[in-house]
């Protein structure tokens, strides 16, 4: 009994030890930033997700809403000034941490750019995106953890960017260089 009562705590703790070390994006960034009053970070649980696509008379999409359900988090960032600086600071910091986050696509035009970048597990399932977003000099970085699917990576950069910004994804850059 004691042989099992150890076996479970040895797991246990190898379990908290792996999800210290998958701390999100969003996460990483406020603690790079502490003590930054400019930014701002909403974290949306699950449950107050799961009350967003239930509401009555909302027009949804239900493609939209089975991909939200699958959601485990969404952390929304915002600075209201010096959203460039910001935004560099989160590339910055997407840089360092190359091998964990791959830029999935990018959008720009006249007064707007972001970047989608996404974490996937060895198998190619995304489990976290992470957009970053600036446009008039103010920042927004969406991270969102959960079953992330290609096809809601696809209608969320296609509501985000518009269709008036030049799009490029990950693949056509490569093409380019």
């Amino acid at each position: 009994m004691k042989r099992v009562l150890c076996f479970i705590y040895i797991i246990m703790l190898a379990c908290s030890a792996n999800a210290q070390k998958t701390i999100d994006f969003a996460t990483k960034f406020m603690r790079e930033c502490k003590g930054d009053s400019i930014l701002q970070c909403v974290a949306v649980s699950p449950k107050m997700m799961d009350m967003m696509t239930r509401q009555q008379n909302q027009n949804h999409n239900e493609r939209m809403v089975q991909a939200i359900q699958k959601l485990k988090s969404a952390q929304i960032i915002t600075a209201n000034i010096n959203g460039e600086y910001y935004f560099a600071q989160a590339e910055i910091l997407m840089k360092r941490n190359a091998k964990r986050f791959k830029m999935s696509k990018s959008y720009e035009d006249d007064n707007k750019k972001g970047v989608f970048y996404s974490r996937q597990l060895k198998n190619g399932q995304t489990v976290e995106l992470v957009l970053l977003h600036v446009s008039d000099d103010k920042l927004v970085i969406v991270n969102l953890t959960g079953d992330i699917d290609d096809e809601f990576v696809n209608m969320l950069s296609n509501n985000v960017a518009g269709k008036t910004s030049q799009q490029i994804t990950r693949k056509q850059a490569g093409r380019h260089t």
